[in-house]
Order: C-alpha cells, then sequence, then structure tokens
C-alpha cells in the first residue's frame, strides 16, 4: 500500500518537474511581469523598445529631454494611466497593459539611457504627479545608487539621444 503512494507522489514529483522545464522561460517571464523577479539591464532595454515602440517611434523616445516634460518616472505612469484608459474602450482591449514592476523597469531604461532630471523637481511635484502608483513612488524613493537597471545604463547611450544626465539648470544642453 505505502508503495503504490510512494509511486504516485514520485510520478507527480517528475511531471512538475518536467511542466516546470517545458515552461521555464514564460514562468520566469510571468514572474519578472509580476515582479517578483527582476529584471536584468539587458531584458529591460528589449522590454522597453517592445513596450513603448508599439505606440511611439523610438526617435521620438530619444529625443525627448528635460524641456520636454517631467522625468521618466512621470511619463510612464501617464502612458500606464492612459492605456488603461485606452483599454476601457471598445476594441481597444488588444492593447498591453505595463504591469508595475514593467513601468519600474522602463523607467529606469530611458532614465539610464537618455536622462534622468528628477533631481530638477521638487520630490512633493512628483508625488502629485504620479497619482498614488505605489511602484513608481517607491522607486522614486530609491537612491540613484541603488536602481540597479538604471545604473547598469548610466554609461550607455543609444543612437540620437543627446543624453541630458541629471538635471542641472546652469549646464543644461551644453556639454
Amino acid at each position: 500500500m505505502k508503495s503504490k503512494y510512494l509511486i504516485l507522489i514520485s510520478i507527480v514529483f517528475l511531471l512538475i518537474v518536467v511542466i516546470s522545464l517545458a515552461f521555464k522561460d514564460k514562468i520566469l517571464s510571468a514572474s519578472k511581469t509580476r515582479g517578483y523577479l527582476e529584471y536584468t539591464p539587458d531584458e529591460a532595454v528589449s522590454l522597453a523598445y517592445a513596450k513603448c515602440s508599439s505606440c511611439h517611434n523610438i526617435d521620438k523616445i530619444t529625443k525627448y529631454c528635460f524641456r520636454c516634460g517631467p522625468p521618466f518616472i512621470v511619463v510612464v505612469h501617464n502612458m500606464k494611466s492612459l492605456i488603461d484608459i485606452e483599454r476601457a474602450k471598445p476594441g481597444k482591449e488588444y492593447l498591453p497593459t505595463i504591469t508595475d514592476a514593467e513601468a519600474v523597469a522602463i523607467s529606469q531604461v530611458w532614465s539610464g539611457l537618455i536622462g534622468n532630471w528628477e533631481e530638477g523637481w521638487r520630490k512633493e511635484d512628483l508625488k502629485k504627479l504620479l497619482k498614488g502608483d505605489e511602484a513608481l513612488i517607491k522607486l522614486l524613493d530609491t537612491p540613484f545608487s541603488q536602481r540597479k537597471i538604471e545604473q547598469a545604463l548610466m554609461k550607455k547611450s543609444i543612437p540620437g539621444t543627446h543624453k541630458e544626465g541629471t538635471f542641472n539648470p546652469e549646464g543644461a544642453g551644453s556639454k
């Protein structure tokens, strides 16, 4: 009798292992999308390009600067909100959503590759613009030195950008 249960448990365990291996990439992707695992910088760059280029020309994104508007952390929040509004319209259900974990990664990608000018804004104003978006507010409260994706991309750039770095009113736009 015990051997039957042992065989059954072994078979169930083996099935779980086989299924886990077969769907490993999907499981990892879903875990990152939900924020259980962190994106690597390369994965975050691919994600940012895939999500953002579905609606915007990448050239438009690379030309964004501190004179254009608020920091990317606010822009990503606004895109998340806009997508949610658009998805509620008939025929727009297909639009891809941006999860909290994706928003954090995307914000860090563009801030790292194009520039981060959060320091030029009062934190209270940025928090108001984020309208209670807990994931992005948590990112805003995270010191730059602890933003892994952004730190990894700080010394890199992409074609078509004029990297602004952090906001500096005296040297804005100059090298």
